[in-house]
């Protein structure tokens, strides 16, 4: 289903870049403040309502969950409604889920809330992948720099959460409530609806995708194992680092604004990663952008795993310095991971099969970040620490880095 364009809308057709930039607010939303937001809020629910890491690390996998069924029904959605479509209703519905995390205070209600959330906001960061691999596909001189603004909106909202969680956690206490992070998910569905007022036009100004025909017309998953293995080991070893880094910096005894300063350093190399990947994601046509990814990601989770292990003798100013690195690494990295898979798929196979392909993609990779978030609270809960948990998150991105590498360009 599409809508005529409005004279607005016929305008931003000429104007890619802009459109990119509207529709990379669906990252900072479906990424962002659905997902990464919530290792801002991990320590103060830990302390509120002393939970363990596994049941903390539990409520990401139940996120991970619902965007794999998510993800799983996309194409259906896409068929049914159009890739426009589902991106601003999955928006709305995700920015409603995550404000009404702060009405409840149980395991499983949030658990519940998650799983919405992540349902939903398949529908947001898939169907804004689709419309940023057919906007790169009309330019094709650009590609590369499209699909690094579109991806670079996750660190734009990251940075938007460094600042507005911990705010809202302050205020929270300052005026009593009785659990002082739920204003904090009532503020971050807020933003996520004004997010989506923001991304509506964009949305509607990129032309739909030409139709599957059907007969013929497909490409077995088979031939991009390696590829989909690598991102596999990316879904399951970022989101360790994701969900719990925050904790284990309170852990070394880093002060609030130390905890804010090094997630907006995530967010803001995040933020201006595009022109540093831009040309990779042009010129490798098989796994070694995703490859060289995994690899540094594993270095940025290898950095305060070592200095954790370390703590008793103090980290020093040059192990802050060497963590605020970590930070940098995994920012810069973390959306262009996601940017390599489109950008293969828009390489390799022809347009009409970028939805399923696509679709592919983000299942393996909501599988993967569904087992990461238990595995690593469940080892950290142990007696090696969230240091432990970090190095097997290391460990799964350096396995994720081989796969990556040994995939083929398809032509």
């Amino acid at each position: 289903m599409s809508l005529p364009l409005s004279r607005g809308q016929e305008w931003l057709v000429g104007h890619p870049v802009i459109v990119a930039l509207g529709l990379s607010l669906g990252t900072s939303l479906g990424a962002s403040l659905a997902r990464f937001s919530y290792a801002l809020f991990v320590p103060a629910m830990r302390d509120d309502l002393a939970w363990s890491y596994l049941v903390l690390g539990a409520l990401n996998t139940a996120h991970a969950a619902g965007y794999l069924l998510g993800a799983l029904t996309l194409s259906m959605v896409i068929r049914r409604f159009s890739s426009g479509v589902s991106f601003v209703a999955g928006g709305i519905l995700t920015s409603v889920f995550l404000g009404l995390c702060g009405f409840v205070a149980d395991a499983y209600s949030i658990a519940l809330l998650r799983f919405l959330s992540g349902f939903t906001s398949a529908s947001v960061f898939a169907g804004g992948t689709v419309l940023i691999a057919q906007l790169a596909g009309q330019h094709e001189k650009r590609s590369g720099h499209l699909l690094g603004i579109y991806y670079a909106g996750g660190g734009f909202g990251m940075v938007i959460s460094a600042f507005l969680v911990p705010a809202t956690l302050v205020w929270g206490l300052q005026w009593q409530w009785p659990h002082p992070w739920q204003l904090g998910w009532l503020m971050v569905g807020l933003t996520g609806l004004i997010m989506t007022l923001l991304m509506w036009k964009p949305s509607l100004s990129v032309p739909a995708a030409p139709p599957r025909s059907r007969h013929g017309d497909t490409t077995s998953p088979r031939r991009y194992v390696g590829m989909g293995a690598g991102y596999f080991c990316f879904g399951m070893g970022y989101i360790g680092y994701m969900t719990f880094v925050i904790s284990l910096l309170r852990e070394l005894g880093w002060s609030p604004p130390n905890l804010t300063l090094f997630y907006a350093c995530m967010g803001t190399f995040g933020m201006f990663s595009a022109p540093l990947w831009a040309k990779s994601l042009d010129t490798f046509k098989g796994g070694q952008c995703l490859a060289i990814i995994n690899g540094l990601l594993a270095l940025a989770c290898l950095i305060p795993a070592y200095l954790a292990m370390h703590k008793a003798d103090g980290i020093g100013d040059i192990g802050h310095a060497a963590i605020y690195v970590s930070g940098a690494i995994f920012g810069a990295c973390l959306a262009t991971a996601v940017a390599s898979t489109t950008a293969f798929v828009k390489h390799n196979l022809p347009q009409t099969q970028w939805i399923p392909a696509i679709t592919v993609f983000t299942s393996i990779f909501a599988v993967g970040q569904m087992i990461g978030p238990a595995l690593t609270g469940w080892v950290s809960d142990g007696s090696g620490g969230l240091q432990t948990g970090f190095g097997v998150s290391a460990l799964v991105l350096l396995l994720g880095a081989a796969c990556a590498a040994w995939q083929k360009p398809l032509n």
